[in-house]
């Protein structure tokens, strides 16, 4: 008898728990007229608001300046205009490819001629008397100055559209520079334009508008009666009488009953715009079989995880999931998936930041593109529970920029610190510390600051160097001269015509000491300020040498000096100014005929080397070699420091700035007390 009874009540409680969810399913369809109307008003606002956008009725005028420009052109010249627009107006250009095909038009020159028309299908043929018949249509006029005048013919929202429209053109030509710079503005052309319903209502569906939706209503409603079946299923088995809640249905794993709920209600929750839309507000057996599922669905997963406050987490957990069974395996699994990602973060954030900017990184954006898409994909998946995932998401992305972000913030920081110590003047700054992304810099700082302190070095070497030519030249001249002023007093007092006679040749000496002298310092001058003018011919180098030392052959032989030549057995020409390189053998033998250790001998080498044409000339010092070979060739520099012998200084300047302005170089070698020159022309 007590069995008959609880069967009879658990019986009642299905009965009872069907009626809810049928009465829920009940109250949603009760307002689907009402919904439905709501959807039609909120569509209506929608395409309203697509087509009167300012970006629908732009196309229009942005048609007109490139079917302007297209007309009656050649096939190349409309190749270039749509070359030109993909690399400077791509947005644009895509814009017209895609408004092209559902629109219907027809352009009139002055006089009334058609100049050309739509190739688009249409029933039928498109006049300024038939623009009523289509959806939307319009008459855009340019006079003989290219101002315009629109007119919409046809259209649901023509008061809006016109004002927009008026709007756009008074603002066009300061929105779109760049078309009045590069197209050409319509003149004297009227532009009918036209489209149909099923084309506007395509092309607006396709860009702008989005079709019918279900009001917020509808939503709001449906989530509040789940709400209400959810606590119900928790309230139900509380009853005694009801003796339900313990029913095996309700036994289902966590997992399972939250994956049908989420599935359920997402697809229900995505359709509801569809279900409104099928029936146009009306009901039938497929709604009520819809929301009833849905309703039953909420109830029952909702009675599963009410099973957590009977039995406790722990036992919930451990009998009614499955992830706990295997959650010690799982915990090993996402141990090593978070260490393996931690690795792949760090070998990635390495990488990102150790990237080279002179090379292509296609590769590495590419890589974090895809990762990003990757990602958001997934969160989109979850559609309202991937809200939260994207908050978090945001807040790890923001977390790894925000760490990369300082990381790069003190290595620049370093650079900085370096750049204002080179600044100071403190060019003795070194950078140690691993600068990652800014690495590249750290290689040019230190050409910077080995550039500036050469630069410095040099700019002291030059200081010296001045210094050593004001002493040299006051020295070198003011010897001749204080001789000459000498000899000049005792001349005036002298009465011995022997005497006087000697005391002439003093002074013709000393003058003539004292004009070489100037003359080499005034061709040197010119030489270093490249005010020479070159007459370059082609000179056999053997026999100008040859020449030059059969000259000074008298000097060579009062020296004692033994010279060993050794020519190229092929003649050897370059092209050279035959007066400036004798005087640079000239100066060279000269060199040699003062300073070379009497009794030895004196090599000279004169060949070619590929395409360059070698002289090398080496002689013994008389003296120890104790300057520096670079120098040497600097003004008023003499090997004989002690200045005693005969000489201006400034012999192997000449040489050096004769051998540069015909294309050559030079180079001093010294080697104990061997004197080594070298000069290559091409």
């Amino acid at each position: 008898m007590l069995d008959t009874k609880l069967k009879n009540r658990h019986k009642l409680a299905v009965i009872w728990i069907a009626f809810t969810m049928i009465a829920a399913t009940i109250m949603v369809m009760a307002q689907y007229h009402g919904w439905y109307q709501e959807a039609q008003k909120q569509a209506e606002r929608a395409k309203r608001s697509s087509a009167t956008s300012q970006s629908f009725l732009e196309q229009f005028i942005e048609t007109s300046y490139i079917l302007y420009n297209s007309e009656n052109t050649e096939e190349n010249d409309q190749k270039q205009l749509r070359k030109w627009m993909e690399n400077y107006m791509p947005e644009e250009l895509n814009d017209f490819d895609c408004f092209y095909p559902y629109l219907e038009y027809q352009v009139k020159d002055e006089n009334g001629k058609i100049i050309t028309k739509s190739v688009v299908e249409s029933e039928q043929s498109l006049s300024e008397n038939k623009l009523s018949s289509y959806a939307i249509g319009m008459i855009i006029t340019y006079d003989e100055n290219g101002t315009p005048e629109v007119t919409i013919r046809q259209s649901d929202y023509k008061k809006e559209q016109t004002t927009y429209l008026r709007e756009i053109l008074n603002r066009f030509d300061e929105n779109h520079e760049e078309w009045k710079e590069q197209l050409s503005v319509p003149k004297n052309r009227t532009y009918l334009f036209a489209m149909t319903e099923d084309n506007m209502q395509t092309y607006l569906d396709d860009w702008y508008y989005e079709g019918m939706d279900a009001p917020d209503q509808m939503y709001s409603m449906i989530a509040m009666l789940m709400a209400v079946l959810a606590i119900l299923a928790c309230l139900y088995p509380a009853i005694p009488f009801l003796q339900t809640g313990r029913e095996k249905i309700f036994q289902a794993p966590f997992e399972v009953a939250a994956a049908v709920f989420l599935a359920v209600t997402v697809v229900a929750f995505n359709q509801c715009g569809w279900l409104l839309k099928r029936s146009k507000g009306m009901i039938d057996i497929l709604d009520f079989a819809v929301w009833t599922l849905v309703f039953a669905v909420t109830y029952w997963a909702a009675s599963c995880v009410r099973q957590i406050f009977v039995m406790g987490v722990r036992t919930y957990i451990r009998e009614r999931t499955w992830i706990c069974p295997v959650w010690r395996y799982i915990k090993k699994a996402v141990i090593f998936v978070v260490n393996k990602g931690r690795e792949w973060i760090r070998k990635e954030y390495q990488a990102f930041m150790s990237i080279d900017f002179k090379e292509k990184n296609n590769r590495i954006i590419l890589k974090i593109v895809l990762w990003n898409f990757v990602i958001l994909t997934a969160i989109c998946c979850f559609w309202f529970f991937g809200i939260m995932a994207l908050v978090v998401y945001s807040v790890v992305l923001f977390l790894i920029i925000r760490k990369v972000y300082i990381d790069m913030q003190k290595k620049y920081a370093v650079l900085l610190k370096a750049t204002e110590e080179i600044a100071k003047g403190n060019l003795e700054v070194e950078i140690t510390e691993d600068l990652g992304i800014f690495a590249p810099f750290k290689t040019e700082i230190e050409k910077i600051r080995t550039g500036f302190k050469k630069a410095v070095d040099e700019e002291v070497k030059s200081q010296r160097m001045k210094t050593e030519l004001i002493t040299n030249v006051s020295h070198d001249l003011k010897t001749p001269l204080t001789a000459i002023i000498t000899y000049v007093n005792l001349l005036k007092e002298e009465k011995d015509p022997e005497k006087q006679k000697e005391y002439i040749d003093v002074l013709d000496r000393k003058s003539m000491r004292l004009k070489v002298l100037i003359e080499d310092l005034f061709e040197v001058s010119k030489a270093s300020s490249k005010n020479v003018t070159l007459d370059i011919t082609d000179v056999d180098i053997v026999n100008l040498f040859k020449q030059v030392k059969l000259e000074l052959e008298d000097k060579i032989t009062k020296a004692d000096l033994d010279f060993r030549c050794k020519y190229d057995p092929e003649k050897i020409i370059v092209s050279l100014d035959s007066q400036k390189t004798y005087r640079i053998f000239e100066n060279l033998l000269m060199n040699i005929v003062k300073y070379a250790l009497p009794h030895t001998r004196v090599y000279v080498d004169i060949c070619r080397e590929g395409e360059e044409t070698i002289v090398r000339m080496k002689n013994v010092s008389a003296k120890e070699l104790d300057f520096n070979p670079e120098e040497i060739t600097e003004r008023f520099v003499r090997g004989d420091s002690s200045r005693n012998t005969e000489g201006s200084g400034l012999g192997l300047a000449i040489v050096k700035s004769f051998v540069e302005l015909q294309k050559g170089k030079l180079k001093i070698e010294t080697e104990a007390d061997l004197f080594k020159v070298e000069i290559r022309w091409k």
